[in-house]
Formats: structure tokens, C-alpha cells, sequence
């Protein structure tokens, strides 16, 4: 239940362009009402203590499937769309103070339907893509039929687009590459011109476009047609001046998926992480084991190109490091879910390893808040002003110093309502309890 709420003498970093300040910060209801010093709360208001505490907005994920970060999540190579992973994904995010969270591909009615859960709830809210635009035989993420979009001219292009406006889902995902900087087997990619009437129809329909693609030139591609967010990193080549002229034309955001390559390409990196006891307290040891020796992971690993992906490792910093140097927008989008993208952690390991390429900690914070904000039409999530939504998180010590202290998460806001994050990870856990194993292994 709602109440006001009095945040006391925190040091607010604001995820705008504003210095931190130390302040008081009230919520009426799910907005802030004020921020400012030497606030005092009236008549039956809860007062969290943030002296010496540093107070950010809550932090979004512009890149996540809803499924666990193992594979008692995955079927048929796919990703599967069951209601209860997906919720109990967005109460791991929300444990980790990510309130806000863009989902690419999923079954329309699978979408909608959660969607509007999390509007009527307090759990991480939720935008959505609908299907995903592939070829046929295509990489999508997900082989399941509902869950993708396979156009083969702009007439078919067309009539897709217009069920997805129509349900109004919040931004339209592409897949243009063939995945064979990846995989050992490449994929059917899809052609440019129904890429381009893809691009072209979602714009004259109000919607932005997030592409997935890893070679420089399909990143090209999709950028001439008018793309707004990449879903990954280059990771063939040096991005060149034609790219960066290419992305500040059309207002791109870069997103880097950085955990992607140095976590699910690599299963000793994988297989540390889970070692690491903020994963164990937070992912279900059902999730854990399937990343365990042997297992799953080293098949997975036999059919990607891992060496290659680690020889490009250097590369994919770079990359990340030019793009902002050249003041091209950044966004936090991990690919939860994959293999070692852990929901709701996923966004701190991104957020370390942007900054270990040589993004500034600020800038990393600002794409981890305002910038994603703003990519969802939504001024009113990811800064700490009157009037927005009161997303917050708590953090004991300071990430400016150390984007490791973006972890130190003692309290979570959502909508105004301070999370439990004690009960959240007892239902969370709850995926380990006998009854919930064997339902998980009879439909996975």
C-alpha cells in the first residue's frame, strides 16, 4: 500500500545532467513531491534513514528476455514464454533495484497480458516488442511461431506492423544478421528491402526500431534505413567515421551487451560468476545447475565461436569507448536471460564492464537511468525531480567511486512503495522448493 514517504538525507544522484547534492526527498502516492533539504514528515509518514546513503533512480533494462540466465529456461534452443518465470524474472530484477524493463520478443498475448500486470502491480514494469522481425529460419531468439514475425515482401511487413500498433507495444525489434560471428552455423538473415519497409512503416506508425545485429555492416544497414537503438555491440570491426556520422544522423543508441561476450561465450567466466555469493543468493540453485560441469553450457559452448568472440574482446571495448567518445547515446541492455545474464544482476555486471571499457561511471549511470527514460517516452522514470514516478533505490556506498557500489543496494522504491526485498527473495527462491523443480521439469 501507498503512503508518503520521506527519503532523509541522501546524497541524490539525480540520472540527469545535474551534480550530486545532498537532500531530502518526499513521495505522495507514487510521485516525488520534493526534493530539498530539511524536509520534515508529517503525520503518520515513513522516514528511511539515507544519511551517508546515496539515492539513485531506480535502474532500467533496455534489453531482456524474460527467462532465468540458465537453461531450465530454454527449450527447442528458444527461448520459452511461461508466466511464472516471467514474473519470477521481474521480481529478480526488482530485487536488484532495476524497476523498468524493455522485453524484445515475445507472443503478442503473452506480452499484453504481463504488461498490464505490472502496470496494476508494484513489480518492474514492463515494456514489450511483440513478435520479433526475422527471415524465415532466422535467428529470433525465440522458434516458437507466436513469438515471431518472418515478412518475406512490405505488404507482409505492413500487416504485421499494423497488429503491433494496434496493441500499441512500445518499441519494434528487427534481427538483421546471420549470426555467423557467433555461431558455427550461419542463419538465414533478412533481406534489406523488407529490413527497410520494416524501419520505414514502424516510423510512419510512431514506433522506434532496435535492431540486433553484430557485423559493422548490418549495424550500417539498418542505420541508413533509420534505426533508433542497436541491441549489441559491433564486434566485427572498429567502428569508422561513416558510422558514427550514420548514428548521429539518426539519433542511434548504442547498447553494448557486453556481459553477453565475456560471460555466455565463455563458460570458465560463467562458471565464476555463479560462484560469486551475490548470485547465489538471488538465482535459484535449479537456474544454477544447469550451468554447472558437465552440463548444457558445454554443448552451447561447442556450437558458438568462442574463440573468435574472445579475440574480439578488445575490439568490443574499444567500440564501446569510441561511440562515447564521439557523443553517441548509450543504453544498458545486457540480453538478460542468456546464459550467465542474470535477471536484475545482469544490469550491474553491464554496468562494470562499460565502465572497464572507459565509460566514465556518470555517463554509465546517466544510460542506466535518464537515457533509457527518455528511449521509452517516459521523462517521468529514471531522474530524482518533482513530479516523477517515485522509482528509487538505496545504495550504502557511492557509484561514482566504484560502479561496483551500484550493488550496495539496501532499499528499493517502486511507484512509491518500498519494496521488501527480504519477502522478494524468498519467493524468488521459492523455484528451488520440490513441488516447483518438478513442475519445472515436466514443462522444460
Amino acid at each position: 500500500m501507498r503512503s508518503n514517504l520521506l527519503i532523509r538525507g541522501g546524497t541524490i544522484i539525480s540520472g540527469g545532467s545535474n551534480p550530486p547534492f545532498k537532500a531530502d526527498v518526499a513521495i505522495g502516492g507514487d510521485h516525488i513531491v520534493e526534493v530539498r533539504p530539511h524536509l520534515e514528515a508529517g503525520p503518520g509518514w515513513t522516514v528511511i534513514d539515507a544519511a551517508g546513503k546515496f539515492v539513485v533512480p531506480g535502474f532500467i533494462d533496455l534489453h531482456a528476455h524474460l527467462i532465468s540466465g540458465g537453461f531450465d529456461t530454454i527449450s527447442n534452443a528458444g527461448m520459452t514464454f511461461d508466466l511464472d518465470v516471467a514474473r519470477r524474472v521481474l521480481q529478480q530484477m526488482l530485487y536488484w533495484g532495476v524497476t523498468s524493463v524493455y522485453s524484445p520478443v515475445q507472443p503478442l498475448d503473452f506480452g499484453l497480458r504481463l504488461r498490464k500486470e505490472t502496470q496494476a502491480t508494484t513489480a518492474t514494469r514492463l515494456f514489450i516488442s511483440g513478435p520479433g522481425f526475422t527471415a524465415p529460419g532466422g535467428w529470433a531468439g525465440a522458434n516458437l511461431a507466436e513469438a515471431r514475425y518472418e515478412p518475406q515482401n512490405a505488404a507482409e511487413a505492413e500487416r504485421d506492423l499494423d497488429e503491433l500498433a494496434d496493441a500499441h507495444i512500445d518499441i519494434v525489434k528487427i534481427f538483421y544478421d546471420d549470426m555467423s560471428c557467433a555461431f558455427r552455423r550461419p542463419l538465414s538473415k533478412l533481406s534489406t528491402p523488407v529490413m527497410q519497409a520494416i524501419v520505414r512503416g514502424a516510423h510512419e506508425r510512431g514506433l522506434q526500431v532496435m535492431v540486433h545485429a553484430y557485423a559493422l555492416e548490418n549495424h550500417k544497414d539498418t542505420m541508413r534505413a533509420g534505426a533508433d537503438i542497436m541491441a549489441h555491440s559491433v564486434i566485427t570491426a572498429p567502428v569508422d567515421e561513416e558510422y558514427i556520422t550514420l548514428a548521429r544522423e539518426h539519433n542511434v543508441m548504442y547498447q553494448g551487451t557486453l556481459s553477453i561476450y565475456h560471460d555466455a561465450f565463455d563458460e570458465t567466466s560463467i562458471r565464476k560468476l555463479i560462484e560469486n555469493e551475490a548470485i547465489t543468493r538471488s538465482v535459484p540453485a535449479v537456474t544454477l545447475r544447469t550451468l554447472s560441469y558437465p552440463g548444457p553450457l558445454d554443448e552451447f559452448e561447442s556450437m558458438i565461436r568462442q574463440t573468435f568472440i574472445r579475440q574480439q574482446l578488445p575490439v568490443i571495448a574499444a567500440n564501446m569507448r569510441k561511440v562515447w567518445e564521439e557523443g553517441i547515446e548509450l543504453g544498458v541492455g545486457p540480453d538478460t536471460g542468456v546464459m550467465g545474464a542474470f535477471p536484475g544482476f545482469a544490469v550491474h555486471r553491464e554496468m562494470e564492464l562499460m565502465a572497464q571499457a572507459g565509460v566514465p561511471t556518470a555517463a554509465v549511470l546517466h544510460a542506466a537511468t535518464a537515457a533509457a527514460a527518455d528511449r521509452l517516452h517516459r521523462a517521468d522514470l529514471g531522474r530524482i525531480e518533482v513530479g516523477g514516478i517515485a522509482d528509487l533505490v538505496v545504495l550504502t556506498s557511492n557509484p561514482l567511486d566504484d560502479i561496483l557500489h551500484t550493488r550496495s543496494v539496501e532499499q528499493v522504491i517502486r511507484g512509491g512503495v518500498v519494496v521488501d526485498r527480504d519477502e522478494l527473495r524468498k519467493q524468488i527462491l521459492a523455484a528451488d522448493r520440490p513441488q516447483f523443480a518438478e513442475m519445472r521439469a515436466q514443462c522444460c
